[in-house]
């Protein structure tokens, strides 16, 4: 208690300090006064009086400095004192405070700009009931390569039934729907969930109730419960919405709640609504996504164990399930239970999983360019303690230790790397808008959309500012208080600090170099990505096309008769319209995001394997549809007007698919047999060869693929796309074009409309944004190294004045001096650039792991990568060099 309040009397004896000094000095006063008088009552002359009294005393200033200590925290006035000095001293030197500044400002504003993006997509909580025990849990088949799959209802029935570390267990289901709103049926995305799911993330409907057990059984009530923002759009916040029907896919649904603001199951979408999951008895059906909160006490390795032994007797009990037949635009498919397996990892790291090691690269590219940032203010630093020997040799010699003068140093130091960082949130928050706005609008990143500065952003700033003070501060702060830094009071005498300086400076230059090199170099590979993928030819024609994202309800066009009779008479309506040339129909667009397998047999040739079947792309088209893209047809014909559903069921097959599983032979007249479905077996009859499509990416190359003509085929497809070649430009054709399939059918909504130019550049989006912000990293990077080495040649040739003066008196050429500072810093950027260069390889498999298809540090790119960093090199010795070949010798040599 006595040392608590001992504490408090220095903290409130440290708040009035001034004051109170003031007030000691005018008491010791007063005592001297006293013993002045004393003396020259004795009869001391008043001179020698007050001396005696001084030196009774011990000193005004150290018995005030004494009383301080002991009533104050000293360390704190010490380091008011400094902040102080810092401030001052920083004045005087604008330039030199402006450059560091901003150099800090770039680096932090950098680094906090993609850590607001990281924290927003993987560091914040999901807005969930205790989220660090909640799971996402996968299907594996390792076998097949798949170890991140959904998985069918059985299966997740088992792994709730059976499981002993999980609390419980729920799933949901993405599905576009349509909604009818005025007549008039919009797509929108709904979350089928099951009756436990709120429950289970502990988020309770702001309005109602939510779903309870029963109500997914078939023969409940339709019900629906909103998101927030869908009742605020179509009920605008009315609380008498409870009870309300809502038409979702032509079916009447009651309202019985609605959930709170930014509430979202999968924070990678924007669902609208919730319905009920509904049971699905089969096994083959791989369509949902398990979430499990773990009992308490449980670990994630505990649980994942759990559910492995259980997956293991799932896969023997059904290894064969069924055979893999084709695979819907959703996530919907069907296999077997063979090899498969489980993988439970924390929730938000699931919905994640994508954006992780993109984000933790930048992160890391980032921090980079702050390690040359930081290299480069410390190189000013000593630049600029060489300046300040005298003033630090002085204070040397009043007292001061070599603590205090790193203290000082350290201060002004930590003092830029704040500054740096108050500005550097300027920079941030401009940055993580741009990010947040670039990777919402081409990339599906969970949590982007919350990018920006907040408190952990703020925290964040604070203490890379901090630590960055103190990094690039401290190697200068020792080197300069060196203990034989009073060298410099003597004439004509040069301190440790100015010999070593040089040596030192060189070494950051090289090191800001080697880091730039490095950086550039990834960039180059990016950028040589990209420009390779962008030359790449699709194998089709983008040109003046234009593609229509078509959703056709299940529910009002089950019938194949009812599909024909849509597509004939939009496609007789879009190709009667001028400035059309042709139109055409096809259910996975090439580049466009879908995708599907199928699973055949070739008549008359065995199986690839027993119980397995051939595998190849799938796809459906109309008659047209090759002509409207411009895919070659190689052999034989495209698809007709008169392939219907009663003529022969006939297919084409693309070049791969020839050559893989004909070898030679000629597919023409061959026939492939479809696995049954629903009883129903369907051959089909080769009738031609297209070109090849790179169908799922630029970078891959193109799959075996085969088509099936759209008014023949019975499977239950319900995306379609409608593309049209226009005459002129295909953009300005949105408008009619969708108003005019509206009056075909309005119950058949637009999901998207783009030309097929967009949909490619939209494809090859990721590494253009990978080459955008590498390159603007590095590009910062290389501006930095070029300020550093400016800087150190700019100040070895200050400090080399009398040398440079000497040199041209003896006779030496204006040439030969700008030779000689050109090539020093020549010889830094080539030591950097050779370092950079193993960095670049070692770091190269980082690179590669971005995105399939990159390409890897080849010699052509290096040696393009060093080019601008020699001219730059150039460029920053050769204005040093310029003004030290203009020397004069004699006002050198008399300055000096």
């Amino acid at each position: 208690m006595r040392r608590l309040r001992g504490w408090l009397m220095r903290i409130g004896g440290a708040a009035g300090l001034s004051h109170r000094d003031r007030e000691i000095a005018d008491e010791l006063e007063g005592h001297l006064q006293l013993a002045v008088d004393d003396a020259v009552a004795r009869g001391v002359a008043p001179e020698q009086a007050r001396r005696e009294a001084l030196i009774g005393v011990g000193g005004v200033a150290q018995t005030v400095e004494r009383y301080r200590d002991q009533r104050g925290l000293p360390w704190l006035d010490s380091l008011r004192q400094d902040l102080s000095y810092a401030v001052r001293t920083l004045i005087r030197n604008p330039g030199f405070a402006a450059t560091a500044i901003v150099t800090i400002a770039l680096g932090i504003g950098a680094n906090s700009a993609i850590f607001s993006v990281v924290n927003a997509v993987l560091l914040r909580p999901l807005p969930f009931r205790g989220p660090d025990r909640l799971a996402l849990i996968f299907t594996t088949v390792p076998p097949n390569g798949q170890l991140w799959d959904v998985s069918s209802y059985p299966d997740f029935a088992d792994w709730r039934d059976q499981s002993r570390t999980f609390e419980s267990m729920a799933a949901f289901a993405g599905r576009s729907m349509t909604l009818t709103i005025d007549g008039e049926a919009v797509l929108v995305q709904g979350k089928r969930v099951s009756v436990n799911m709120f429950d289970l993330l502990g988020v309770a409907p702001e309005l109602g109730r939510g779903f309870r057990a029963g109500e997914e059984q078939p023969g409940a009530s339709n019900l629906v419960v909103l998101s927030h923002g869908f009742w605020l759009r179509n009920f605008g916040g009315s609380r008498d919405v409870l009870g309300k029907t809502v038409r979702i896919n032509n079916v009447l649904h009651t309202v019985i709640g609605v959930m709170p603001g930014e509430f979202h199951v999968d924070r990678g979408s924007a669902e609208q609504f919730y319905v009920p999951l509904a049971v699905d008895p089969d096994r083959r059906h791989q369509f949902l996504r398990v979430v499990g909160r773990l009992k308490p006490d449980v670990t994630f390795a505990q649980a994942n164990g759990d559910l492995s032994a259980v997956a293991a007797v799932l896969a023997k009990t059904y290894a064969d399930a069924g055979q893999s037949v084709a695979s819907a635009p959703t996530e919907e498919h069907e296999s077997s239970n063979k090899g498969g397996g489980v993988k439970v990892v924390p929730m938000n790291d699931g919905l994640t999983r994508t954006a992780r090691f993109p984000l933790l690269v930048m992160l890391g590219v980032v921090g980079v360019v702050l390690i040359v940032a930081c290299a480069n203010v410390a190189g000013l630093l000593l630049a600029r303690s060489a300046a300040r020997e005298r003033e630090l040799a002085v204070r040397v010699a009043l007292g001061a230790g070599r603590g205090r003068l790193v203290r000082q140093l350290l201060t002004e130091s930590v003092l830029i790397a704040v500054c740096g960082g108050l500005l550097g949130l300027l920079v941030a928050d401009w940055t993580a808008r741009g990010l947040r706005d670039v990777l919402t609008a081409q990339f599906r990143v969970p949590g982007a959309e919350a990018a920006g500065v907040d408190l952990n952003v703020l925290l964040f700033t604070a203490a890379v500012a901090i630590a960055t003070g103190i990094i690039f501060g401290l190697f200068p702060a020792w080197a300069s208080s060196s203990p034989h830094v009073n060298d410099s009071l003597r004439d004509g005498s040069r301190s440790i600090t100015s010999r070593r300086a040089p040596r030192l400076r060189n070494i950051l230059v090289v090191c800001e170099t080697a880091l730039a090199f490095v950086l550039l170099a990834a960039a180059g590979a990016m950028l040589q990505t990209f420009l390779g993928l962008r030359a790449t030819h699709p194998g089709f024609e983008t040109r003046n096309v234009l593609a229509l994202d078509l959703w056709l309800p299940p529910e009002r066009f089950a019938e194949l008769s009812t599909r024909v009779a849509f597509y004939d008479e939009a496609l007789h309506r879009i190709q009667g319209l001028p400035g059309v040339r042709s139109a055409a129909l096809v259910a996975d667009l090439p580049l466009n995001g879908g995708s599907d397998g199928l699973g055949f047999h070739i008549v008359g040739r065995s199986d690839p394997a027993p119980n397995s079947a051939f595998s190849a792309g799938f796809n459906i088209a109309s008659a047209g549809y090759f002509e409207t893209l411009g895919i070659p047809v190689r052999v034989g014909r495209g698809f007709a007007d008169t392939d219907r559903a009663n003529a022969l069921p006939v297919a084409i097959v693309n070049e791969t698919a020839a050559h893989q599983f004909w070898q030679g032979e000629s597919p023409i007249g061959h026939q492939i047999r479809l696995p049954e479905r629903d009883n129903h077996e369907t051959l089909l009859t080769v009738v031609g060869v297209c070109g090849d499509v790179r169908h799922s990416g630029l970078g891959r190359a193109p799959r075996p693929e085969i088509y099936v003509n759209s008014m023949q085929s019975t499977l239950d497809w319900s995306w379609l796309v409608l593309a049209i070649r226009t005459q002129g430009d295909a953009a300005s054709f949105a408008d009619t074009a969708k108003n005019t399939v509206r009056q075909v059918n309005p119950n058949v909504p637009i999901e998207r409309i783009a030309t097929l130019d967009a949909i490619v550049a939209r494809s090859i989006a990721e590494p253009r944004i990978y080459a955008v912000l590498l390159g603007s990293f590095a590009a910062l990077a290389v501006i930095l190294a070029v300020i550093g080495l400016y800087g150190l040649i700019a100040y070895g040739v200050s400090q080399r004045t009398h040398e440079i003066g000497v040199r041209v008196a003896l006779g030496a050429e204006r040439a030969a001096i700008v030779r000689l500072v050109v090539g020093q810093g020549l010889k830094l950027a080539v030591i950097g650039a050779a370092i950079g260069v193993v960095g670049a390889i070692a770091t190269a498999r980082v690179w590669l792991a971005l995105f399939e298809g990159t390409h890897t540090n080849s010699p052509l790119t290096i040696a393009l990568v060093a080019v601008p960093m020699f001219v730059a090199a150039v460029s920053a010795s050769y204005i040093p060099a310029r003004r030290a070949a203009s020397v004069d010798p004699v006002v050198a040599l008399r300055a000096d």
